[in-house]
């Protein structure tokens, strides 16, 4: 893994007219791709990569910082700056805030959110394991209990969706809808809503849906199940 980094293209010295910090979060950029770097490979040490660029280790510094924050990078205490794995775990803490500013953002949010899960519920119905299928089930019989003695069933609300895509293998897809649903609990305010049944009722006709293989019913179902929150945050 090591030796990855010094083989490839090299970085270049550069000038002074951009912001250098910005400049050199760039040119870190180019040199990941141009050296195909993957998770876990190292880069070079702040003091190093300002003498190759001309600049000083403050611009390399907030550079650095820059990219961690952005889920490029990650800083090991006492090893050095090392090429992150994929996540958008680096966003959530940005995409609530703009969330908030108005509530036309959240109802984009939720409706890229139901276009998503339609496009892909014929495949996840494709994929989906009877033992998922089991699961699921166990789930719907929590958050019927729950919602019969008035508590939030959110966690289990959140399971239903990610087991009906498990089957599919993309933990990417997984990781977005899960960015999705703390991103719209985060922002949403509380809102009086429908009631805790219905919301029930409307997850089992999903799951009911994709096990009788009616790929019609299933989108019409998920998409009931999201029109119904985009109604709530309309009123």
């Amino acid at each position: 893994m090591a030796d990855r980094e010094a083989r490839g293209a090299t970085f270049r010295r550069l000038g002074t007219a951009a912001p250098l910090h910005q400049t050199v979060q760039e040119e870190i950029r180019n040199f990941i791709v141009a050296n195909r770097l993957g998770p876990g490979d190292p880069i070079k040490p702040e003091a190093e990569l300002a003498r190759e660029f001309g600049v000083s280790r403050n611009s390399v510094r907030e550079a650095v910082k820059a990219l961690e924050s952005t889920g490029v990078l990650e800083t090991r205490r006492g090893s050095g700056v090392y090429v992150r794995d994929f996540s958008f775990a680096p966003l959530l803490d940005h995409l609530p805030y703009g969330l908030m500013h108005g509530g036309r953002a959240l109802r984009e949010l939720v409706a890229l959110r139901k276009a998503l899960e339609s496009a892909m519920i014929g495949d996840a119905m494709a994929a989906m394991k009877p033992e998922t299928e089991q699961a699921m089930r166990e789930v719907l019989a929590e958050m019927s209990r729950l919602a019969e003695a008035g508590q939030s069933f959110a966690d289990q609300d959140r399971e239903f969706h990610r087991l009906l895509f498990r089957d599919l293998g993309n933990a990417m897809l997984l990781q977005l809808f899960d960015l999705f649903w703390m991103a719209y609990n985060r922002a949403a305010p509380a809102m009086p809503g429908r009631e805790p049944a219905e919301v029930c009722q409307n997850h089992v006709a999903i799951l009911d849906a994709v096990v009788a293989g009616d790929l019609r019913q299933a989108q019409q179902a998920v998409q009931q199940h999201y029109t119904g929150i985009e109604d709530r945050l309309r009123d």
